[in-house]
């Protein structure tokens, strides 16, 4: 038997003996570790993540909300990513808040000026009435320096129409616009009122306001000067329809692709102004999907439009999801009433991220921060999902998963 046919033979013999590594394994290989001490991201892993991260325009950071340990983690990989030309932010809330708060940053008020902002306008902003989190945005604005940019890229918030309408009232608007705003305010107060006394969010403005005397307003505001009054006012209409179909059954999926559509829309405007501007997302885990997520037939977010969009100009971005094993976290309690601590939330095979339960699984023993880079697994995504689609699509959606064996829940401020 000549050489060469002796080698073929040996390869077929060993790849008939060998079976290819399951998952569980990977993932076991795969896992390393990495921690947070004194601010900065330490740790066996940190290396291969910090690389991964100064190599892509975006870094997209997915959670589940109300976890101080995961804004202490964004705030630090943010401060390391700063010197390489980081300066902007991304969070899920709306542009006009969201740019309340860069000011409030700009101004070096920090977690004060921000704690200022919740008390004077409650329930206008989502998250950042947490400790950990304005803690975090005060970190970022301070590591980006001059430079800093807060994009707001969501719906307004709930609790939105009183901060919208104050600043529509002091825009140079008509008389009879000027009318309608100040009796749109007066309602503002009455219904936040009532969601005190009943802590129902369905009774704010937002959702009690008739869509036709907000369209009645629109027509009002024709003028050049009214420019930037009408845009609050759209983003107003827009956030309540978001709202709207989320409260009605069989309309959370309308509502789901509406919003997705208007976070698109929102960064691709400040792309469009700044292309190669290099930002950190922060956002709930589903928005970070790159690809199609587990949301619902066709669903691709924010997190695939920004992976499209720096592929097509030759960048990379980097998803890294970040889930708490087990422990705490803060939820919203009602109108008027504090965030409560409550148990983490908890996933099965029906959840729309039981794909990460391998992750899970894969570092139940460990008491340190597990860190899988799954960017290896990417090929044979498929094969190691062995038919379980979630599975297969966490794979394809995340190029790091971190675990946390327990988080805590943010404080409110």
């Amino acid at each position: 038997m000549s050489s060469i046919f002796l080698l073929v033979g040996l390869a077929t013999s060993a790849g008939a003996t060998d079976k290819p590594m399951s998952l569980p394994d990977r993932l076991a290989a795969l896992r390393t570790t990495i921690a947070i001490d004194h601010g900065k991201i330490v740790g066996p892993g940190a290396a291969a993540l910090m690389e991964a991260g100064l190599e892509s325009q975006f870094v997209l950071i997915g959670e589940s909300h109300g976890i101080a340990e995961v804004a202490n983690f964004s705030a630090a990989f943010f401060e390391a990513l700063a010197s390489q030309g980081f300066t902007a932010l991304t969070i899920e809330n709306g542009p006009t808040v969201a740019d309340a708060l860069a000011k409030k940053l700009k101004s070096n008020n920090g977690v004060a000026g921000i704690a200022a902002f919740d008390k004077a306008y409650p329930f206008a902003t989502a998250f950042y009435n947490w400790q950990a989190e304005a803690e975090l945005l005060a970190r970022v604005a301070k590591a980006a320096g001059p430079s800093f940019q807060l994009w707001g890229v969501d719906q307004e918030f709930l609790g939105s129409a009183k901060y919208l309408l104050d600043q529509m009232s002091d825009e140079p608007v008509n008389v009879l616009a000027k009318s309608s705003i100040e009796t749109l305010r007066q309602q503002e107060s009455e219904c936040y009122k009532k969601a005190v006394e009943s802590g129902n969010p369905g009774e704010l403005l937002m959702m009690k306001v008739k869509e036709d005397d907000l369209y009645a307003l629109q027509k009002l505001l024709t003028a050049p000067k009214e420019k930037r009054a009408l845009t609050m006012l759209n983003l107003l209409i827009e956030s309540r329809n978001i709202y709207a179909k989320n409260m009605t059954p069989g309309q959370g999926y309308l509502s789901n692709i509406q919003r997705a559509k208007l976070m698109k829309q929102l960064v691709a405007g400040h792309l469009a102004q700044a292309p190669t501007q290099r930002m950190l997302l922060k956002a709930g885990a589903i928005h970070v999907f790159r690809g199609y997520n587990p949301l619902g037939p066709g669903s691709r977010e924010i997190g695939n439009y920004l992976a499209e969009y720096a592929e097509g100009r030759g960048q990379k971005t980097l998803h890294v999801l970040v889930v708490a094993a087990k422990g705490q976290q803060a939820q919203f309690a009602g109108i008027g009433h504090a965030s409560v601590p409550r148990e983490i939330q908890k996933y099965d095979g029906k959840s729309a991220m039981a794909g990460v339960l391998p992750f899970l699984t894969a570092a139940e023993e460990s008491k340190e921060w597990s860190l899988f880079d799954v960017r290896s697994l990417l090929g044979s995504a498929k094969s190691l999902a062995n038919g379980n689609s979630n599975v297969q699509g966490m794979i394809q959606g995340f190029d790091f998963v971190l675990v946390i064996p327990e988080g805590t829940a943010s404080k409110d401020l």
